[in-house]
């Protein structure tokens, strides 16, 4: 079990750095910390370190005030990279991490590309911070309040509210325990999502009322260019209100967002409705995720990567209608 060498490698060093993807969501900041702090009980020294700051709405989790942007080599002997199908994701993190140092790899996407010298890698996962919980039992070591508040997050953020079809029974037998620790559902779901100002609200309506439609309603699209996402501040929880809006109607398998980065860049968000896997249409773009939910970065205009991408989902479409 693949675990258990994550034990192993815990145990064989003394100090660690935590690393995750470019814009940490719940999921990877939920993870980090409970992380963070698992190691933290084991007499560890363990050092969260990110390319970007964590969003607002995540100010409440336990511990996120620690989460720098740099760190001295020489402070730490192996690092974690949790939530994170390839290691150039983490930005510029990487560059800390030189190769005398071994890399743990935690993740639960089907595309990763097990770039550890320890990988524990588990699709039928719900999240990592599921398989950070696991690893607080391997150790035998007592969730904490604060904890079972960073564990229920990651979780939570990544089953969509316990909506994808990635949650099962073990997802809501696990949220169930942490729930006896004291959290608070409610608050938390208030937090992260119902905490938009006006002005997030204006921008969610304005880019709903460009969404297109294709193939008898069942592709759903927009664009965002450079003005708006400046706007937005790359929060995902905007995003997530344009993919629920979408998916909400009926005839919807598959929305695409097509952000424009730059002159030569446009990244792009997949959701689809089963059985539309969009793992494969980003694979084809070097992209991944998950078969529901996954991403990639397409060179060139906002015009040539609508016209590419949406050709493929057609044929994904034909094959299954």
């Amino acid at each position: 079990m693949s675990a258990k060498k994550v034990i192993k490698a815990i145990r064989s060093y003394s100090s660690f750095l935590i690393s995750s993807h470019v814009g940490a969501e719940g999921d990877a900041l939920g993870g980090e910390l409970a992380l963070a702090s698992l190691l933290t009980r084991l007499g560890k020294s363990a050092y969260i370190v990110n390319s970007d700051r964590p969003p607002d709405n995540y100010a409440f989790l336990p511990g996120v005030k620690k989460i720098r942007g740099n760190l001295s080599k020489d402070k730490f002997q192996a690092a974690f990279i949790i939530d994170c199908p390839d290691k150039q994701r983490i930005g510029n993190v990487l560059k800390l991490i030189d190769q005398a140092k071994p890399i743990i790899n935690i993740d639960h996407h089907m595309d990763n590309k097990k770039f550890g010298q320890v990988n524990w890698i588990d699709s039928k996962a719900s999240s990592v911070g599921e398989m950070i919980y696991r690893l607080f039992h391997l150790t035998q070591t007592k969730l904490t309040r604060n904890d079972a508040l960073n564990i229920y997050t990651a979780m939570l953020t990544d089953t969509g509210s316990f909506r994808h079809a990635n949650t099962d029974s073990t997802t809501h037998l696990i949220a169930g325990e942490l729930l006896q620790l004291g959290i608070e559902p409610a608050k938390i779901y208030s937090r992260i999502y119902e905490n938009n100002s006006m002005q997030d609200a204006a921008i969610v309506a304005k880019i709903i009322s460009r969404m297109s439609f294709a193939v008898k309603n069942k592709i759903a699209w927009v664009k965002i260019n450079k003005g708006i996402l400046k706007k937005m501040k790359s929060r995902h929880e905007i995003l997530d209100k344009i993919f629920d809006f979408a998916k909400s109607i009926k005839t919807v398998k598959t929305v695409i967002v097509f952000c424009q980065v730059d002159e030569h860049r446009v990244k792009l968000s997949l959701r689809s409705k089963s059985p539309i896997d969009v793992q494969k249409i980003a694979k084809l773009f070097s992209g991944g995720g998950h078969k529901c939910a996954s991403g990639c970065t397409i060179k060139g205009s906002l015009k040539e990567a609508e016209q590419k991408v949406l050709k493929e989902i057609k044929k994904a479409l034909n094959a299954r209608y």
